[in-house]
């Protein structure tokens, strides 16, 4: 983060963090997620084996902490944070302990603070609270900037899925198809991308790793696009045939665009996360004939490309302005195939908005 406006912001948001932690009784927070740093300071660090933190006491202190090789990368950090840094020699947890110095009742992100540098903490005389919902309520409503990076990333999205279906020919392996985009996107400026392009049977299992399959006359093909572009992700599936699409297909694909449509129309301001996956799953499990319904309707999505809260059945998160899902029913039919639809989708204050441009056709491909 390099201009006055942007640590306007993160302090902002620290303050706000501040007086959550003040209301669930704790004296300090410690962020240690990726996305949480770079949510508070503007900084996206590379984990790997060294710690990362930000600390924000129910006080005025907020200090953030980074090895000493990442120095220089926080200073632009909002003036609300002191920079804390160590050598090689350390480990950083000392370092830690001294920046939570005073604070007793100390709130975690309980899903990625691991399990040794938890112990440290407790042997150091803190009490840990598992607390990463007050980073995920802080979080999930996005404010106008953010909104518009997602906006920007899904058209660098839609342009890859372009690229994609352009450049698919009988003969093309999945691994060629999802390396080619994938350098495609990072060309154009994402900083990370995750492409997932399977071709006929293979698309029944939505998480297969792209291999060799060769790309045949008659195959559908599931293409699953995301790219993170200034630090905000996009998240993106479009479908196609080879030739004239079968029998299952057509079918299946009326079947996973009115459970989409049905998902969008539920992504309002008080209804419930559960819900919006029941809107999706009925259409889809009414018909298993054409195939299963294997996850939920989607999941949030900003710094993450996955952020909580999730559309699933266990989910009774109610939906509020601002927040910004994926919306992406499929049918998956082992051995034959699995088509999905997904778009981002903002919950506005009278209903939602598409972020993504719409496309509910199954495309044709040349055979």
């Amino acid at each position: 983060m390099s201009t006055a406006p942007a640590a306007l912001q993160a302090g902002e948001r620290i303050r706000r963090l501040r007086e959550a932690v003040v209301e669930a009784g704790l004296d300090a927070f410690v962020a240690t997620s990726d996305e949480s740093i770079a949510y508070l300071s503007g900084f996206r660090p590379l984990q790997l084996e060294r710690l990362f933190a930000v600390t924000v006491h129910a006080g005025s202190s907020a200090a953030i902490l980074v090895p000493a090789l990442d120095r220089g990368q926080v200073r632009d950090a909002p003036d609300v944070l002191t920079r804390v840094s160590y050598e090689a020699s350390s480990d950083g947890v000392a370092e830690l302990v001294a920046a939570l110095a005073g604070a007793r009742r100390v709130g975690v992100e309980g899903e990625h603070l691991n399990f040794a540098r938890s112990e440290a903490l407790r042997a150091a005389g803190f009490e840990l609270v598992s607390a990463g919902q007050l980073m995920d309520a802080l979080r999930w409503c996005k404010e106008a900037g953010e909104i518009e990076k997602v906006r920007a990333a899904c058209e660098l999205v839609e342009r890859g899925v372009r690229l994609v279906f352009e450049t698919l020919s009988p003969g093309v392996t999945e691994r060629e198809a999802n390396g080619r985009v994938e350098s495609w996107l990072r060309e154009q400026g994402a900083r990370a991308a995750h492409p997932l392009i399977l071709f006929g049977e293979r698309a029944a299992n939505p998480h297969s790793e792209p291999g060799d399959r060769e790309l045949r006359v008659g195959d559908v093909v599931c293409a699953d696009l995301s790219a993170c572009l200034d630090g905000y992700w996009g998240d993106l599936t479009r479908c196609a045939t080879v030739g004239p699409a079968s029998d299952w297909a057509r079918d299946a694909w009326i079947v996973v665009r009115e459970a989409q449509a049905a998902a969008i129309a539920a992504c309002r301001p008080g209804i419930s996360a559960r819900e919006v996956d029941a809107a999706a799953r009925q259409p889809v499990e009414a018909r298993p004939d054409l195939g299963q319904c294997l996850h939920g309707a989607g999941h949030a999505i900003g710094l993450a490309i996955h952020e909580p809260p999730f559309l699933v059945p266990r989910t009774q998160t109610p939906l509020v302005a601002g927040m910004i899902f994926t919306i992406e029913p499929g049918i998956y039919l082992p051995g034959v195939g699995g088509l999905r639809l997904e778009d981002d989708v903002l919950v506005g204050p009278d209903g939602p908005e598409l972020l993504s441009t719409p496309h509910p056709e199954l495309l044709e491909l040349s055979a």
